[in-house]
């Protein structure tokens, strides 16, 4: 009968071994789970997604974070970083935006950027990576007559 009680308190120990084991690597799982990915939401997202398509950046593939959209969802979407002093790279944005009709921010500043790529607003209006231009857009030329106030005031 000893052998039996050995028996059954190594059988007892093994298994608080196991669950102390599991619990430790779960509570592990689940810090890494909710914690946060690296990198910044860009600003509220203006997609008319209203529902909840993430709760935590883990649901997110790659580096995708979970971001809110402006009408109050979530959505994954790539990160921004957001940087004390945004460098500005050398160029102008283009005066004429090109490129796909994408209505999400994908950059808050020049730093966002690959390469020489500047953060501009594409056409759309929303900030994304563009080409840039090497010199400064030439505004259009206005007619000195253009504003008819101005008329009342010349005379």
């Amino acid at each position: 009968m000893a052998t039996g009680k050995k028996y059954l308190v190594a059988t007892i120990l093994a298994t608080a071994i196991v669950s102390i084991t599991i619990s430790t690597t779960t509570a592990q799982e689940n810090y890494n789970y909710y914690s946060e990915k690296p990198g910044s939401c860009p600003p509220a997202l203006p997609v008319q997604i209203c529902s909840r398509g993430c709760y935590v950046d883990a649901h997110c593939q790659g580096i995708g974070k979970c971001c809110a959209t402006t009408c109050g969802g979530t959505v994954c979407s790539r990160p921004v970083t957001m940087r004390a002093r945004p460098a500005e790279k050398p160029g102008f944005c283009p005066s004429t935006p090109t490129g796909r009709w994408v209505c999400t921010p994908t950059c808050s500043s020049d730093a966002d950027c690959p390469g020489a790529r500047k953060c501009c607003r594409n056409r759309c209006g929303a900030m994304a990576c563009q080409k840039p231009e090497e010199s400064a857009p030439v505004p259009a030329e206005v007619p000195v007559n253009a504003n008819p106030y101005l008329v009342y005031m010349q005379k």
